[in-house]
């Protein structure tokens, strides 16, 4: 067979192969794009609920350092998220009030481990609230703060002596299941809604928290806590399947505190260092 017959051969094969890799591109990149993933980039709400979510697992995890890179991220993600996309005039304020407590809290000198937590928790919550791909998680806290004031009723049927102690502690522990809902609350539009709970659990704490708590007084606290608490959520509101996020910290969450406060002194120092070298 002559050179030029090979030569000929071979550009035949090179122009078919070439032709069937770019066949099987064009039906790759078809199916990549009628993929349901590939459908259209990610919501900035729901980029944010993510981000959100990544910044609670990391503090759950203890891991300082995932932490701070998670809230930068977190905060630069709520940033990108157009106000007209939320479901209430008070969503962007509500996120930005739960944004502003989570970084106070990573920031402080001494950070506290539940107050980190709950904020981290508090932020998963309202980003989830206001997410269309959200799964409502705050809603399952209706049925916690039903028990809460269910038992409370119960603990202040006798505001004395030990039932004092036992109704207080009954509604420290409304307050911290609210105290995670209530950026979720105002997120969805139900601002008036916890305005009216802040009021009436600080009545009930002042109550509560005298020396010898006023009976008539004390009895008139259950009917109204529990009408707030009702208030507080939608009607017939469904709970999703997953459960309520914990008020306190996972077990060795404590333990990870003291190199979570290294980490955000060296971190803030480095950063404070950068700043002061940009400025030369």
């Amino acid at each position: 067979m002559s050179t030029n017959g090979i030569r000929i051969r071979m550009s035949r094969r090179a122009i078919v192969a070439a032709l069937f890799i770019l066949w099987l591109e064009a039906l790759l990149g078809g199916q990549a794009a009628a993929s349901p993933s590939a459908a259209a980039p990610r919501a900035p709400v729901d980029a944010f609920r993510l981000t959100a979510e990544a910044l609670y697992r990391s503090v759950s995890a203890g891991d300082p350092l995932v932490v701070l890179r998670n809230v930068t991220q977190a905060e630069e993600a709520l940033l990108a998220v157009p106000a007209e996309s939320l479901p209430a005039p008070e969503s962007a304020a509500a996120l930005r009030s739960a944004m502003e407590r989570m970084r106070r809290a990573v920031s402080a000198l001494s950070p506290d481990a539940k107050e980190v937590y709950g904020a981290s928790a508090s932020l998963r919550l309202a980003a989830d609230a206001v997410s269309p791909q959200g799964q409502g998680l705050w809603l399952e806290y209706r049925r916690l703060m039903r028990e809460d004031a269910a038992a409370l009723r119960t603990a202040i049927s006798t505001a004395e002596g030990r039932s004092s102690l036992d109704a207080a502690e009954r509604l420290a522990s409304l307050n911290g299941h609210y105290g995670l809902i209530r950026a979720a609350v105002v997120a969805t539009g139900r601002a008036d809604q916890a305005e009216r709970a802040d009021a009436v659990l600080r009545y009930a704490g002042r109550i509560l928290s005298a020396a010898s708590p006023d009976p008539s007084l004390a009895a008139k606290l259950a009917p109204q806590i529990g009408a707030a608490v009702e208030d507080l959520y939608p009607p017939a509101a469904e709970a999703p399947a997953s459960g309520p996020l914990a008020t306190a910290p996972p077990a060795g969450f404590f333990s990870a505190i003291g190199a979570f406060i290294l980490t955000a002194l060296t971190y803030s120092g480095w950063r404070k260092y950068r700043g002061e070298q940009r400025k030369k």
